[in-house]
């Protein structure tokens, strides 16, 4: 039984300059699914608000021409591969406890 896991961003939303369209912000989720033979057996994400600051690039993709790949984009590279690398090592450490918790030390409750 081989498990694999994908990863997939999701933007949740933008904030923007209103004069102009800027995005200074994306709400973004990172999930990962786990399969087992390509059947889903967990999923595990991360959510992050990723800035970009105020300077406008050269040239500035009008906002309503703006795709959630743009926007993806543009956070993979305000994040860096590190961060990108270390959610993906947390979104995997949140779907091995999902798929195979460790047994449990304590418990609540009483005898009767």
């Amino acid at each position: 039984m081989a498990i694999s896991t994908t990863f997939t961003w999701t933007i949740e939303g933008c904030k923007r300059e209103v004069s102009d369209g800027f995005i200074t912000k994306a709400y973004a989720t990172l999930t990962g699914v786990a399969k087992s033979d390509s059947v889903g057996i967990a999923t595990y994400g991360y959510n992050r608000t990723v800035g970009f600051g105020t300077v406008r690039p050269d040239p500035m993709i009008a906002y309503a021409s703006v795709t959630e790949a743009n926007v993806i984009s543009w956070v993979e590279t305000e994040l860096g591969s590190s961060e990108i690398n270390s959610l993906k090592d947390n979104i995997n450490v949140g779907l091995v406890n999902l798929w195979n918790p460790a047994a449990p030390t304590e418990a609540n409750g009483v005898p009767w």
